[in-house]
């Protein structure tokens, strides 16, 4: 193996990420003659994400495959990539034995470095590192300032790179469009974009011709320009999300879905457009595709960060109207797989909310069945959950359970539910909301909906005036999201009305000092969220000075003063 020119990688850190250990110590092998300062290995999808956790890796040669019903390398990618496990400094080299064009598609989505596909010689992957660790000395200021989302520091670079002739000269320009796009000045990014749509390789320009023309909400010009880019580049997958986007605008729901439909032909392995997809078909009454469509969504997050309950709950839903359309024996080979998802994900997640909804699916479905006392039995268990844990449901939630015992024709304690939910959504509309400083962090969409509803339940608890198991609720759910600020401020409210309560329970004006004091950091910028957090601090204020005034009435009592 020739030695790589001007790349020093004794400070590098590398992960090899192989099933098979034959291949893993190859790649290990290869990294060790490189002089690397630190290589480690694994195939096991949650040991490579702690490991990106813990080190910052310089450079990750990731296989696709990594074992039937485990994390693939896509998967983990995307993982790393939305958790910000991995900065634009990490290079990823994709390795693959699979070259089909759904793996490919899937793959380049989540932005890999490069692939290579098996087998492949230790020559060219060295000239493939050769060209990415080039290339990422060119580029290095510019990829620091975007993963600082210094959106003027990365304009400012990309102009220097275009002045001096970069060999990345067009990416420059796609990347400093895309920050004029993102700060709204779009007058400079379409002048960008007018300027290089028919270069070759710059269908980007396109793309971003399109998406001024819906800001500017001149659809029929966007979706011709989505159209002409479909054209010439059928596998161009943006450009059908755009085109979705652009019909779901302009109110055509049906136009939309059958965008969505070619491009999950294309790609299918895209866990965010398939559901987008299903959903469409939902909406509209399709029923026919929404239910494999969402089989298919199940699937795909079995072992991703998108794994969810109502991922399952999506599927049951929409079998329990597709039901409406079957003949018995065709229903029947649905139920079994559909139960089998329930069973599954009441398993997987043992919430009490979670429980209640699959027993109501259950019942609908034994009920469609005609498998009368099974529905009457798994009905009474569900309700008698609900009845018990009422309050430790999410606003979400009991909506979805209302929903439910609406089909069960419990009409009345539907209403029920529905008045409550409505109740807390007004009462409670203050603690819900989000503004940027909260919604900023980056959290998946699973963890979105985990951290949502636990701020519900706290709420809910809160209002009830059971402020112990509300304060326990929100810690468990900080110690899941340990920087989520809305969390945060939710329990601190808790805490100080709690004080004002109980004034004997000095632990939680001490816990609420240590939030203070993290929150008087994380927050600095002006925004609602700020003034929240200022009135709470306000009331802590004038809770510590009450306290203060009345141990200074005590000693004076005590001495006869």
């Amino acid at each position: 193996m020739r030695d790589m020119l001007g790349i020093d990688f004794k400070n590098k850190n590398v992960l090899v990420v192989d099933s098979i250990k034959q291949s893993r110590d190859t790649l290990k092998t290869f990294a060790i003659n490189l002089g690397c300062n630190r290589i480690d290995s694994s195939y096991h999808g949650p040991d490579i994400v702690t490991k990106c956790e813990d080190i910052q890796y310089d450079l990750i040669m990731l296989g696709y495959d990594l074992g039937e019903d485990k994390k693939n390398g896509q998967q983990i990618l995307e993982e790393l990539r939305v958790k910000s496990l991995i900065s634009r400094h990490c290079i990823v080299i994709m390795i693959t034995a699979e070259v089909s064009q759904e793996m490919v598609l899937a793959a380049l989505e989540h932005k890999p470095t490069d692939y290579l596909t098996k087998p492949y010689s230790l020559k060219l992957l060295t000239d493939r590192l050769e060209r990415a660790f080039e290339k990422l000395e060119e580029m290095s200021d510019i990829y620091t300032a975007l993963d600082n989302n210094d959106a003027h520091t990365v304009i400012q670079l990309c102009d220097e790179k275009i002045r001096n002739s970069s060999p990345y000269k067009l990416e420059c320009l796609g990347i400093k469009s895309r920050q004029h796009f993102n700060l709204k000045e779009y007058d400079k990014a379409e002048r960008i974009y007018k300027t290089y749509q028919d270069t070759l390789n710059c269908q980007w320009a396109n793309i971003g011709l399109g998406k001024i023309a819906i800001e500017n909400k001149n659809y029929a010009d966007a979706a011709q320009l989505f159209i002409e880019i479909i054209d010439k580049y059928p596998k161009y997958l943006s450009a059908y999300d755009g085109l979705a986007k652009t019909y779901k605008l302009q109110y055509n729901k049906k136009k939309a879905q059958k965008v969505l439909e070619k491009a999950v032909d294309l790609s299918p392995r895209s866990f965010n457009r398939v559901k987008e997809y299903a959903d469409l078909c939902f909406k509209n009454g399709d029923f026919e595709k929404s239910t494999p469509a969402y089989f298919q969504t199940y699937e795909l997050s079995s072992n991703s960060i998108h794994k969810n309950p109502n991922n399952a709950f999506a599927l049951a839903k929409s079998f329990v109207e597709y039901s409406e359309q079957l003949p018995m024996s065709k229903i029947r080979n649905y139920k079994n797989k559909v139960f089998k998802v329930l069973a599954d994900t009441n398993r997987e997640h043992a919430t009490y909310e979670v429980r209640i909804r699959v027993g109501l699916y259950n019942a609908q479905i034994h009920f469609i069945v005609k498998e009368v006392f099974d529905g009457k039995n798994a009905l009474v268990r569900a309700e008698s959950l609900l009845d018990k844990k009422i309050d430790e449901i999410s606003i979400s939630g009991l909506n979805e359970i209302a929903g439910s015992l609406q089909k069960l024709h419990r009409e009345e304690k539907a209403h029920s539910l529905r008045t409550r939910a409505a109740k807390f959504k007004e009462t409670n509309r203050e603690l819900l909301e989000h503004d940027e400083a909260v919604e900023a962090l980056t959290l998946t969409e699973s963890d979105q909906q985990k951290a949502q509803a636990a701020l519900e339940i706290g709420i809910n608890l809160y209002r009830s005036g059971k402020y112990a198991t509300a304060i326990e609720k929100l810690n468990n759910a900080l110690l899941l999201f340990p920087n989520h600020i809305g969390i945060k401020l939710n329990l601190l409210q808790v805490l100080l009305v709690a004080f004002e309560q109980y004034d004997e329970r000095k632990l939680e004006l001490q816990q609420a000092e240590v939030i203070i004091g993290e929150l008087n950091k994380e927050l600095t910028k002006p925004s609602k969220t700020l003034d929240r957090f200022n009135k709470l601090k306000a009331k802590y204020e004038s809770l510590i000075n009450i306290q203060k005034t009345k141990k200074q009435k005590t000693r004076s009592n005590r001495y006869g003063f």
